[in-house]
């Protein structure tokens, strides 16, 4: 693309276009300061999400050749390298070439050519903005464009980040966004929250909340998502019918109050009759801890896009079965679980890493790829028995055993 001089020099007098954009470079006292980190990522991803095309650094809107001073053409170099790398998700590895261009003095300056081929995947920029090349401009792709981007470039649909069309800002919870991102942010909140990906202008210019955005933030997020809660029960004997059904109950809320919510649910039907927990020899019945890791990995990787379909927590008197809506992603099978990852809702996954459960005081997602081999590992070594995963259509069910050693006949009634 733009291999001659002559063909360089002709676009600069075309000006920009679908497959050209020019950027004039200014510099501060730590480097770069336009364009801004974010901008450029935005040129970068918005070609990669087109066809194609080149940034022309050095170069004003209008095609005049500005340049880059000699002594800076490498750092500028550099810049552009680190914000293709960094700041755009995926990265994308554009090639970076150096020309010698006339100038509106007429002499040669230095000019850098970012070319971005077109991308595999789908591209956004670290501020969370999906952009594409239309014409001389970028600009935000709309819902349907994005979906259909996705089926064309092969990668699943990220439905965590989609607008949930229904729902508006004032439907999410001030206090926990302040306890989030602290009460006097250093942009406007409506910009925070945009960046942040919480919400999402849609396309007539109104904020709405993201999926992932409502079942986090949300006051109440099943008002609008139906299906994002837990229905938990607890059954007297080991077989799943309503003559043996002791309680049921909805856990609703955000997702942070589902999952404590789940493990509360846990610990207080595992009591004996007396109201209070095993202890000497028999010891509880189930480690909470990997209960709470399954209840966290139920919520952030379930299939939120299948309607219908919730997170449903059983237990009986000898295990407990917990069921997440959604087949295993891509190429991931039973057998490989405890040794890939995938992250099906990558934003959700972000901020449950960075909130505190009320019962434990500690992030709920920890650690990345480690969950599976906990459960199993620490499940075994506490009840005797491996849990097991079983696929059952659109469903994944994890069984953890009852510790071995208890007696039954004290179980809850």
């Amino acid at each position: 693309m733009f291999e001659s001089r002559d063909q360089i020099l002709d676009q600069l007098r075309a000006g920009e276009d679908g497959r050209a954009e020019f950027k004039e470079v200014r510099f501060g006292n730590r480097g770069v300061v336009s364009p801004n980190t974010e901008e450029m990522a935005g040129e970068l991803v918005a070609f990669a999400n087109a066809e194609g095309g080149v940034v022309f650094l050095g170069v004003d809107d209008s095609g005049v050749v500005r340049g880059i001073p000699p002594a800076r053409i490498d750092a500028v170099e550099h810049w552009v390298l680190n914000v293709a790398t960094h700041n755009c998700d995926p990265p994308i590895r554009p090639i970076v070439r150096k020309a010698l261009l006339p100038g509106d003095g007429g002499d040669d300056r230095r000019v850098l050519m970012a070319e971005v081929p077109r991308g595999l995947y789908v591209h956004r920029t670290s501020g969370g903005r999906y952009y594409a090349r239309l014409g001389s401009t970028k600009r935000d792709l709309t819902p349907p464009e994005l979906v259909r981007l996705f089926q064309q470039r092969g990668r699943e649909y990220v439905f965590d980040e989609q607008p949930v069309l229904a729902a508006a800002v004032d439907d999410l919870n001030r206090h926990r966004l302040e306890a989030f991102f602290g009460r006097s942010p250093t942009i406007p909140w409506l910009d925070l929250l945009r960046n942040t990906r919480v919400t999402y202008r849609d396309e007539d210019g109104e904020d709405r909340p993201t999926v992932a955005g409502l079942l986090v933030f949300g006051t109440e997020p099943t008002e609008f998502l139906p299906s994002g809660s837990i229905e938990a029960a607890c059954y007297r004997g080991t077989r799943l019918s309503s003559d043996d059904l002791i309680h049921a109950e909805r856990l609703a809320g955000p997702v942070s109050d589902q999952i404590d919510a789940g493990i509360g649910f846990v610990a207080r039907f595992m009591q004996t009759p007396s109201g209070h927990q095993p202890s000497g020899d028999d010891g509880a019945l189930y480690d909470l801890d990997v209960v709470d890791e399954a209840i966290v990995n139920a919520v952030a990787h379930r299939d939120y896009a299948i309607s219908g379909s919730k997170i449903r927590l059983f237990l009986f008197a000898d295990r407990l079965e917990l069921y997440s809506p959604g087949k295993l992603p891509n190429t991931l099978t039973l057998d490989d679980m405890p040794y890939r990852t995938f992250t099906r809702n990558q934003l959700l996954v972000n901020f449950l890493s960075r909130i505190r459960s009320k019962r434990t005081g500690q992030v709920f997602l920890e650690s990345r790829g480690e969950g599976v081999r906990k459960i199993l590992r620490e499940g075994e070594a506490h009840s005797g028995r491996r849990p097991e995963y079983a696929l059952f259509g659109d469903e994944l069910r994890l069984t953890l055993w009852r510790r071995s050693n208890f007696n039954s006949n004290n179980y809850v009634s």
